[in-house]
Order: structure tokens, then C-alpha cells, then sequence
């Protein structure tokens, strides 16, 4: 059997989508473990709704004690051997069970993870690993940096886990980056990790979509800087302390790049408070230290780096409306 389990929350516009997609499996041997966490809205009426209708259907309560508390409670539940999570605003292909399965068995796996389609305004990004294979632990430090780096490391929902090898549930102390947390702390027991190129999960990223994940916050520097530690002391663990973690640090660089380059189509922001963020995270201690000798693979990358590295702060304010203009004119050519 297979356990799914989903936190449920604000999520009634986009959880019968998610659920019909799960009791629409291929194979029927599964459990599905709606986590309502105290939402305000009818969550919990269409949740009950579906028990009623399905009896592999199961809904567990918390008390508005976040996403990482609901996952922990789906797993403390779970009946099945294996474990796999899915956002109640995203849904899956109809063979991801069985597919995924079969990758774990065939190869004796301890971990599969997969492909995704990322839905972003409406478009349809699929996002592949590099490679399709089983590795053993010892190769798997070879790609570890390609897979994180490629951001297929960051959630738990593109993965399917044996539950007997979960020995630590998913941090609460953080409201960002305890997804990766997680499974680095579910790599350490692994013995064999398979990677395949399908793509099973839908994740779906609406242009104002509001997560803690998105939203702008005081300590997101903090914790960003506290996630990029952890995650070089596994690497180094993995691979030797001697490793090289540029890439890692580089990573770390290109999210806040990211979100600067962003700053330009915010319009909720005047010019002040943009110039102020640009300044926070560019004048940064940590990011000063970190943002040396980094490779950027995109030339607005590297241009927008250059101004950002030495905290030249209008420069990048500058550069940044460049780039908007750029990608406006491109937009409006392609139609």
C-alpha cells in the first residue's frame, strides 16, 4: 500500500482537483490522508465528503500548526510501506503510483524521485533530472550537486519514500527550506536512489500565489544562510570535507538574484523600498562572503551579479529595468 498524504489548508477551490487525481490511480492500493490544519474555509466539509464516498479516503485534524506539523501527522497515520506527498493545490498523472512503485521495487530503491511538471501562467515547464539511473550512495555524490542545483532536492512531492526509513519527520521550527531539511535527513539512510525523467506531479504556480515561500520576509536571509550550511556539511559529509561547495553557494546567489530580478515587475513596491531590499541582500555579510568566484549561466545573470557582488546598489536597481524592458519586448513578439 501505498500512503498519501496531503495537508489541507484554505484549499477549497483547488482540492477536489487534487483528490480526484488521487483516487483516479492506476493502482488502487492506496490510503489518502487529508491533514486539515484548521482551515477557515469548507476544506474540512469537501474532505469529510470524500471519506464518506471512498473508504481509502482518511482525514486526520491539527490546529493551524503549519504544513511540516500536517505532514508528520499523515506520516505518524500512515498504513502503508511507502509514502508519498502531495500539495492539496497541485494534483498527478493517473500512473504515478504504479510507476513509481514499480521503479522502487525493480531497482530496490530506498527513494525514487522524479520529473515535474511546473505550471507556471498557465504555461507548462517540464522539468527533467539530468540523467535516468540507479545509484548506489557512494555515487550518489556525484550528482547531488546537479539535482540540487536544478531544484529537485527543495520539496518532498516529486518523491516516493519506503516509511520504515523515515527517522525524522519534517522540521517546525522553520516555515522555510524544512522540506530540504528533510530529505537530506531521509538521504542519510538511504542505501540506493533511483532518478527517473518521467514527470508525475503537477505543481501549479499562479502569478500571485501567496506562500510563506514567495512572501518577502525579515529573517528570509537568516534562514537562507542557516539551510546553505546545513546543506554543505551533508555535502561535505557525503563527498569530504575537502569538497568544493561553490556550486552550493552559487544556488544560494541565484535565489535572491531571482527575486531582485523580480523587483522590477512588482508594482505593489515604490522605488525606495525596492532600492532598500536590493540593498539588504546585496550589502549582506554572508552574502558578500559567499557570492565569490560564482558562475552564472545566464548573461543577465552575470551582468546583474557584477552590480550585485560589489553592493552597487543602483546599478542593479538599473540593470534589473533593463532586463524588464528585454522581457517585455520578447513577450509582446511572441504573442
Amino acid at each position: 500500500m501505498i500512503s498519501i498524504v496531503v495537508p489541507v489548508y484554505k484549499s477549497e477551490r483547488t482540492l477536489h482537483r487534487c483528490v480526484d487525481s488521487l483516487l483516479r490511480q492506476t493502482f488502487r492500493d492506496i490510503e489518502v490522508l487529508l491533514v486539515v490544519d484548521g482551515s477557515p474555509d469548507r476544506s474540512s466539509e469537501i474532505c469529510e465528503e470524500y471519506a464518506q464516498a471512498d473508504k481509502r479516503v482518511r482525514v486526520l485534524y491539527r490546529h493551524n500548526e503549519g504544513v511540516s506539523q500536517a505532514r508528520n501527522r499523515g506520516v505518524e497515520n500512515a498504513r502503508g510501506k511507502d509514502i508519498l506527498f502531495v500539495d492539496s493545490d497541485d494534483y498527478i498523472e493517473a500512473n504515478t503510483c504504479a510507476r513509481m512503485l514499480a521503479m522502487r521495487e525493480e531497482t530496490g530503491a530506498d527513494l525514487v524521485i522524479a520529473g515535474f511538471h511546473h505550471w507556471y501562467l498557465g504555461r507548462d515547464v517540464r522539468k527533467r533530472p539530468r540523467e535516468e539511473r540507479l545509484y548506489t550512495k557512494e555515487e550518489f555524490r556525484g550528482v547531488f550537486l546537479d539535482l540540487y542545483e536544478d531544484g529537485f532536492l527543495n520539496m518532498p512531492w516529486n518523491k516516493l519514500y519506503r516509511r520504515e526509513l523515515i527517522r525524522e519527520g519534517f522540521p517546525h521550527d522553520l516555515n522555510l527550506g524544512e522540506d530540504l531539511l528533510f530529505n537530506l535527513s531521509y538521504i542519510r539512510e538511504c542505501g540506493k536512489i533511483y532518478v527517473t525523467q518521467e514527470l508525475f506531479c503537477n505543481y501549479i504556480q499562479e502569478e500571485k500565489k501567496d506562500t510563506l515561500s514567495t512572501r518577502r520576509r525579515p529573517d528570509k536571509l537568516e534562514i537562507a544562510a542557516r539551510l546553505c550550511e546545513r546543506t554543505k556539511a551533508f555535502y561535505r559529509e557525503m563527498a569530504g570535507e575537502d569538497a568544493d561547495v561553490s556550486r552550493i553557494h552559487g544556488k544560494f546567489v541565484r535565489e535572491f538574484l531571482d527575486e531582485v530580478e523580480g523587483l522590477a515587475f512588482d508594482e505593489s513596491l515604490s522605488k525606495m523600498e525596492r532600492l532598500e531590499l536590493i540593498r539588504q541582500y546585496s550589502r549582506d555579510p554572508y552574502m558578500q562572503k559567499v557570492n565569490r568566484n560564482i558562475r552564472m549561466k545566464g548573461l543577465d545573470y552575470r551582468m546583474i551579479n557584477r552590480a550585485f557582488s560589489k553592493g552597487a546598489v543602483f546599478w542593479v536597481y538599473f540593470l534589473i529595468n533593463v532586463r524588464k524592458a528585454v522581457v517585455t519586448v520578447v513577450r509582446m513578439i511572441r504573442g
